[in-house]
């Protein structure tokens, strides 16, 4: 029997097999570890990117958080021009503060800061305590004999205003005097009249005083009456316990005396010798207030300031110790004397004089 050379005899088949099984167990081990890899470079990348958006939004915090404070500073220094305003600033070469204010119906300043830093951007809000009285106070000078949002006519004859004058809009001075500051949003004639302070802000159209809270205590303790009336000496009717009365229409006074405030929502008309003196126990209160109106003529005196939400028109020796505010124009002629308050501002809101609302502040990212 012939024997088999070497080469001729055939490799067993499970050889080949096991080489195979091996070089793809190489390949699937490396494929796996790649994978891994790159799921760590991209996992490490990822990490990064939220360290650098934190630590990016950290700064934001900052800057806004700044903003918060530098807006502090400005209106500690001039409140009334920074109540409603905005300031922009920055602390790096990436990093800027908006910051701009608001002023709230209760009084407070609203601030609120935004922050950015490189693409980042935080928020932080901050109410500033304020009162109503707090504000208006703030808005309306007590050495302001006059203060009108429109045009203020003062003509013909030997008028005596003993304070600061101010129009939102233009003003027209005659013959008289003015013992103060002239201050005007307009034009004033003549223009030598002496313009030489820093204008005030111009006088909110809608006014300080609170006419609801007047009503009310007209209700309880004063006196309330429905329509329109005509009051004479011997008619006029005098509150008993604080001293107000409301008139709900429009209200037409024939001399006589009054002590209290004297509040109309409509027109007021004031003719011939009429004096009205503060009540005792309310010696800051106003003299007149008004939603339409106020027309005065011939020989009258008031003690307290007075406002009309429209127009103030006086005639004929009249005398205001308090000053007047007007929503719309102011017209004085002929022997009229006006002098600001001496006792400090007025009740704007008697029922809630300085009661401090809640401070609100907080912070959120956008």
């Amino acid at each position: 029997m012939k024997e088999q050379r070497p080469e001729n005899r055939k490799q067993p088949q499970h050889t080949r097999d096991t080489t195979g099984s091996a070089l793809l167990a190489v390949l699937g081990i490396s494929l796996i570890l790649m994978l891994a890899g790159v799921t760590m470079v991209v996992l490490s990348r990822q990490s990064m990117h939220r360290i650098h958006r934190t630590v990016h939004y950290a700064q934001a915090q900052a800057l806004a958080e700044a903003g918060i404070a530098d807006m502090i500073a400005k209106l500690g220094t001039n409140y009334t021009f920074w109540e409603s305003n905005a300031c922009v600033g920055s602390l790096s070469s990436n990093g800027t503060y908006f910051v701009t204010t608001q002023p709230q119906t209760n009084g407070n300043v609203l601030i609120t800061s935004d922050g950015i830093y490189m693409e980042a951007s935080n928020r932080t809000i901050m109410e500033l305590c304020g009162t109503l009285q707090t504000h208006w106070n703030e808005l309306y000078d007590t050495n302001s004999a006059i203060l009108s949002d429109g045009v203020i006519t003062l003509e013909t004859g030997a008028y005596q205003v003993n304070g600061n004058v101010h129009a939102n809009s233009d003003i027209n001075l005659g013959a008289g005097t003015v013992s103060g500051y002239i201050t005007s949003g307009g034009e004033v004639t003549p223009s030598d009249a002496g313009l030489s302070h820093q204008p005030l802000s111009p006088i909110p159209p809608a006014g300080p005083f609170n006419f609801d809270s007047y009503l009310y205590l007209a209700n309880n303790g004063g006196t309330y009456l429905e329509g329109n009336q005509i009051l004479h000496s011997a008619n006029l009717e005098q509150p008993a316990t604080n001293g107000i009365l409301y008139v709900n229409g429009d209200l037409t006074i024939n001399g006589g005396t009054f002590t209290g405030t004297i509040v109309a929502n409509g027109n007021i008309n004031v003719n011939n010798n009429f004096t009205q003196a503060p009540f005792p126990d309310n010696l800051n209160m106003p003299s007149l207030l008004s939603t339409g109106t106020i027309d005065l003529d011939n020989k009258g005196t008031f003690n307290g300031v007075m406002y009309a939400k429209v127009n103030i028109i006086i005639r004929n020796k009249c005398t205001i110790n308090g000053g007047v505010i007007a929503g719309g124009f102011t017209d004085i002629r002929n022997y009229v004397t006006i002098n600001p308050a001496t006792t400090g501002y007025p009740a704007w809101d008697p029922l809630n004089p300085e009661v401090p609302p809640e401070v609100i502040c907080g912070g959120w990212l956008k």
